[in-house]
């Protein structure tokens, strides 16, 4: 009698228990979409750097800081406001040659660079003059930026975005069916031309001989950017 109210008992239980039910997946599609904004440069950044090698680490140390003095005082009337500029710490080395296929040691080098930003680009070829009456040793970069590069670059995801749905619409009237809810968005970048992937030129990289200038050339007039946003989203559909 006992074992049958036990075994009563364990199938009124298992009545009782909660039914496992198993949801259908979300039907839905994946797009994706570009979008780009395009607007002229309003700021330059300028990095140039002083290097000099003497038989004495204190000699050469002496004459790049007194050289990089020499720029900032070229450089203060170009700019708005003091953290426009910023002056690295000297950096040391040993120099070395090769004279009859031996290593000989020719000096101490010292060197230390210096970036500027210019806010008014209609003073950068008068800027780039007051540099090279210095005697810096190289323009390491000249890169052109935009004060707005953030809004640009949401701008250009909202137009991705758009972009994106509008392909969703498409693809939903081949199916035959509505566009429903946006369920996952993801965000990427995306350049072209000669940008570096912000919208930004690619910088340069130029050493002055004398007063001559080796490596790759610039443009002191600045390009068109590109400011480029790439989405790929999830949209259920109805």
């Amino acid at each position: 009698m006992r074992l049958l109210l036990c075994l009563g008992g364990l199938l009124a239980l298992s009545s009782c228990a909660p039914q496992t039910t198993t949801t259908a997946p979300v039907r839905q599609i994946k797009v994706s979409g570009y979008g780009t904004v395009t607007a002229y440069p309003d700021l330059a950044e300028i990095t140039v750097e002083v290097s000099f090698t003497k038989p004495r680490l204190k000699d050469a140390t002496v004459e790049t800081q007194a050289v990089v003095e020499q720029v900032i005082a070229a450089s203060r009337p170009f700019i708005n406001k003091p953290e426009d500029l910023r002056v690295s710490h000297v950096s040391t080395n040993k120099e070395y040659d090769y004279v009859r296929e031996k290593q000989v040691f020719v000096g101490f080098e010292a060197t230390q660079s210096l970036t500027v930003q210019l806010a008014d680009l209609n003073r950068l070829e008068a800027y780039m003059e007051a540099l090279l009456q210095t005697r810096i040793s190289r323009i390491k970069s000249l890169t052109y930026d935009h004060s707005r590069a953030d809004s640009l670059r949401r701008e250009a995801h909202m137009i991705a975005l758009r972009n994106a749905l509008k392909s969703a619409d498409k693809l939903c009237g081949v199916l035959g069916t509505k566009r429903g809810a946006v369920l996952e968005v993801t965000e990427g970048y995306g350049s072209s031309g000669d940008n570096d992937g912000w919208g930004r030129p690619r910088p340069v990289d130029m050493e002055l001989y004398g007063k001559g200038m080796g490596g790759r050339s610039f443009r002191i007039t600045p390009e068109l950017m590109h400011f480029g946003g790439v989405v790929q989203a999830a949209v259920a559909l109805e």
